[in-house]
């Protein structure tokens, strides 16, 4: 089963691809549809606050922003009429060899424990944040980063 991802992520990811000259104008395409409707369904603050994940200078302050707009659950009429649109996006990126080369994968964890913490086992991850509170001990192994090289070389 894949991971699951949030809205954010996957427009994230699609605004850190458009600018990638290479990446196949589908990828461009399905993203700026997305784009568009994400401002349809949000409102004009949501589309501003992509446009601003386009923009190095503003992309962390975008992120927050669509967070704040958009935020992790959609209501059930809000993913209807964007299921379409995020689906188009995965199968363009999923079929953008240039655009599958430059994604890499992000791991956020934040864990609470009245008792002990085990973490382990994470594979090929490029970036790990953890935020972990444990009533007792907390161990953390057994990762291995992908680090964006081909091993042969």
């Amino acid at each position: 089963m894949p991971e699951p991802f949030t809205l954010t992520t996957l427009l994230i990811a699609g605004a850190t691809m458009v600018g990638t000259e290479t990446v196949k104008e589908a990828t461009k395409d399905a993203y700026r549809k997305l784009k568009d409707k994400v401002g349809q369904v949000f409102g004009p603050r949501a589309a501003t606050a992509v446009a601003k994940l386009e923009d190095p200078a503003t992309h962390e302050e975008g992120g927050k922003e669509l967070d704040r707009y958009v935020g992790d659950e959609l209501r059930p009429d809000e993913a209807t009429q964007i299921q379409p649109f995020v689906e188009a996006l995965v199968h363009a990126l999923q079929d953008d060899t240039v655009a599958k080369t430059a994604m890499h994968a992000r791991v956020g964890l934040d864990i609470e424990a009245g008792g002990n913490a085990l973490v382990r086992d994470i594979q090929g991850a490029r970036e790990i944040v953890a935020k972990v509170k444990a009533g007792q001990d907390v161990t953390i192994e057994g990762f291995r980063l992908d680090t964006g090289r081909d091993p042969g070389k």
